[in-house]
């Protein structure tokens, strides 16, 4: 296949992946108001949400249903990211198909829910009681959904970190060593992602963020060297099936 004949392959499944999205967004649309009633339940209950421009119930409703439109669609964009990788993958590694396209939708569903019905409940009443009660809260929902989906999508890309470290180990372009080799570095990277996503000052929640965080690298490291070892022994395997002619 020609490098043209690879880019008219990606425009093709960049299209059904947004084609995807857009359709999985419309129906999100539909239950909008169903969704912004969850997404609320993280508030203490005499708090209510506010509109302070024209367009902010209209982008409200459009961020709702762009993220959760493309929770819904996951399944068809990663299935078109496998489908783009797997002409250079050998056939005994292409059957991971639909594992790495189950999981990876389910574990950022599980980084999405872990962020909703762990994180939130706890960081939230936090955040909002630093003054007391020396200020009455009047919160902007444009605001307040953007905070939480953007930490509701941080947990979902976190929670991918061993998926991303399957797919990445069986083609080639990641390896264990590197990442035992940084783990200290990766712990303070960890520390210090868990502070700027937590900044409260309070150790229950650093750890909250923290502790996910380093299993979920601690879990890819695992991952990666078993894909590794899987990855070695089918190309052995390949080999000894296709042998190079001698001559």
């Amino acid at each position: 296949m020609t490098i043209l004949e690879h880019f008219e392959e990606l425009r093709k499944r960049l299209l059904i992946a947004f084609a995807a999205w857009v359709v999985a967004s419309g129906a999100a649309f539909v239950f909008r108001f169903e969704v912004l009633e969850w997404l609320r339940a993280p508030l203490p209950e005499n708090m209510t949400l506010s509109f302070f421009a024209v367009l902010e119930p209209f982008t409200v409703s459009m961020q709702i249903a762009s993220f959760f439109g493309l929770v819904l669609a996951s399944p068809v964009i990663l299935g078109q990211v496998w489908g783009f990788v797997a002409p250079g993958l050998y056939p005994q590694e292409r059957r991971y198909a639909v594992p790495f396209i189950l999981f990876a939708a389910l574990a950022f569903a599980a980084g999405v829910l872990f962020a909703y019905y762990v994180v939130l409940p706890f960081t939230i009443p936090i955040l909002l009681s630093f003054l007391g009660g020396e200020a009455q809260g009047l919160l902007s929902i444009g605001r307040y959904i953007s905070t939480l989906l953007m930490l509701m999508a941080m947990f979902g890309v976190m929670f991918e970190m061993p998926v991303l470290g399957f797919l990445f180990a069986r083609i080639g372009l990641l390896r264990s060593e590197p990442l035992v080799r940084n783990r200290r570095w990766a712990i303070v990277g960890g520390l210090v992602a868990a502070a700027l996503i937590t900044p409260t000052g309070d150790p229950f929640n650093l750890a909250l963020v923290a502790v996910p965080l380093l299993v979920l690298f601690e879990l890819t490291v695992v991952v990666v060297r078993l894909s590794q070892r899987r990855a070695l022994a089918d190309r052995m395997d390949h080999a000894r099936e296709d042998p190079e002619p001698t001559g």
